[in-house]
């Protein structure tokens, strides 16, 4: 997935995030720093906090469990007046929106949109490709990205005296892994001589997917809930919105594209 791809399908809920942002509590107009995992060529879940670096301790979870094609980071900017110069284009002082990106292919981005408040409304410019002087942001973003995303043909059934549960096998992933319907992954990889119970099976893959989707957004939206940020996951329909909640997604964390 290359940028301006990208930009088509999380400009817009960007945008509502922004004009939502001028009605807050207290007089408080800062967007929150947003999230946001891409696969299938669509947004697929968003994960909203307070503070950059609170949104940052997210990106390893939603790569591991969601497996996503991009993840990007949307968060308000603050652009100083620069003069040009032989090397850097000059820039008007100004407050933007800054979309970092960073996908599988190992490609890093940037996008910056500004905007304008006028009488309570926001006014959007249309975005343009950016270039990072702090390449921070897409330094977390990669390093979340080289972890290994959880198979879904390897997610396990419980045996019937344990409960209906699922749980991912073999896979290694940080101790905040996204349980699997409830269950939690394995914090390292089992031996390679290691054999499995006999009463395991594995579900079928697209249920897997399922499974670990729904276990990576309510692991998130545990933790994140309690600074005051939150955790969505957007159904392509009505249909993958039930089993997504037969699956164990916590029905605050569910949008619906129906």
């Amino acid at each position: 997935m290359k940028l301006a791809q990208a930009m088509k399908q999380i400009v817009p809920a960007v945008q509502d995030l922004k004009r939502r942002s001028l009605h807050q509590p207290g007089g408080e107009t800062t967007m929150p720093v947003s999230l946001i995992a891409l696969r299938d060529d669509r947004v697929l879940a968003v994960v909203t906090a307070p503070r950059m670096a609170a949104a940052l301790t997210f990106a390893p979870t939603l790569a591991i469990g969601l497996a996503p094609q991009m993840l990007v980071i949307a968060a308000q900017a603050n652009l100083p007046a620069r003069a040009e110069t032989a090397d850097v284009p000059g820039q008007e002082e100004g407050e933007a929106i800054a979309y970092t990106t960073f996908n599988r292919d190992k490609e890093a981005s940037l996008a910056v949109q500004r905007y304008q408040v006028r009488d309570g409304e926001v006014i959007f410019a249309a975005p343009e490709r950016g270039r990072a002087d702090d390449r921070t942001i897409m330094d977390e973003l990669a390093r979340a990205m080289s972890h290994e995303p959880l198979d879904p043909a390897r997610v396990a059934r419980k045996s019937a005296a344990d409960g209906p549960e699922t749980t991912p096998v073999g896979a290694t992933a940080p101790d905040d892994t996204p349980p699997a319907n409830g269950a939690t992954a394995p914090n390292a990889t089992p031996p390679a001589n290691a054999t499995p119970p006999a009463e395991q099976t594995f579900i079928p893959p697209a249920e897997g997917r399922m499974a670990i989707d729904a276990g990576t957004v309510k692991a998130v939206h545990e933790k994140v809930r309690g600074i005051g940020g939150t955790a969505l996951f957007i159904a392509a329909d009505g249909v993958q919105a039930t089993r997504m909640l037969a699956a164990g997604l916590p029905q605050e964390c569910l949008l619906s594209g129906s």
